[in-house]
């Protein structure tokens, strides 16, 4: 399990919708580091040992005590030597805007693949590689080469979205079911990533309905390689049944 080195917390883009697993929470951007946590917790340590160890005003420490006492000033090493290595708040939250961003940039072309859910319906499921081509050209700079090309095709249409027509290009009355929005990360792991998921969400919901999540996908990035990595995509079961299925070329 990783272990949260920053959190920040930005606006939701989405309130009131299922989605899998936690959502992010709401609010203005704000700057928090764990160093100040971490150094309470080492003096918290610290004035512990030193009651266990102390006591009735002598200097010796107890042999009951001794082994706790030396587990203790492990532990505070231990801590010391993370402390050392989070990151500065000013580098966690520009890596935040550099993960929001990509993400974004990810989502929105993500969302262009759906505009060729009419010709895919109309090939049996197949995707023409020579329209689609111009897309994932611009979504492999933001992935890194572990990423296979495969995995940055669509990663879900609408099976209903073939009823648009298609027109010449991308027409610019499109109006799909759903759409790919990218949920805002808010916290900085220990191994120097950070965790986004993207939600698709339906667009067209009846009166007091919620939208629901048809298909989502998740990646970690790395502040390191400044590229996604780790690339996990699914759908719900509303999701299930209505996509369209799209084949390997």
């Amino acid at each position: 399990m990783r272990k949260t080195r920053f959190v920040s917390t930005f606006a939701s883009s989405q309130k009131g919708a299922d989605t899998p697993g936690q959502t992010e929470p709401a609010g203005g951007l704000r700057k928090r580091t764990l160093a100040a946590g971490v150094s309470m917790g080492v003096g918290a340590l610290l004035c512990f040992a030193l009651s266990a160890g102390f006591s009735g005003g002598h200097s010796a420490v107890a042999d009951t005590t001794a082994p706790e006492i030396s587990s203790l000033q492990e532990q505070i090493r231990i801590t010391e030597a993370k402390t050392a290595t989070l990151p500065k708040a000013d580098d966690a939250e520009r890596g935040l805007t550099a993960a929001q961003t990509a993400a974004g940039q990810v989502a929105k072309l993500q969302n262009d693949y759906r505009y060729l859910t009419p010709s895919v319906a109309a090939d049996g499921g197949t995707l023409d590689t020579a329209t689609s081509q111009s897309t994932l050209h611009n979504l492999i700079p933001y992935f890194a080469p572990s990423v296979h090309q495969a995995d940055l095709g669509p990663w879900y249409l609408l099976a209903r979205d073939k009823d648009v027509a298609a027109g010449v290009g991308i027409p610019m009355s499109f109006n799909s079911g759903f759409k790919w929005v990218a949920q805002v990360p808010y916290l900085v792991n220990d191994d120097s990533t950070i965790t986004v998921t993207w939600l698709a969400m339906e667009t067209r919901t009846g009166a007091g309905e919620r939208p629901a999540v048809l298909a989502w996908a998740r990646a970690d990035y790395d502040l390191v390689r400044k590229a996604f990595v780790k690339l996990r995509t699914g759908t719900t079961a509303t999701g299930e049944a209505l996509k369209q299925e799209v084949k390997a070329p």
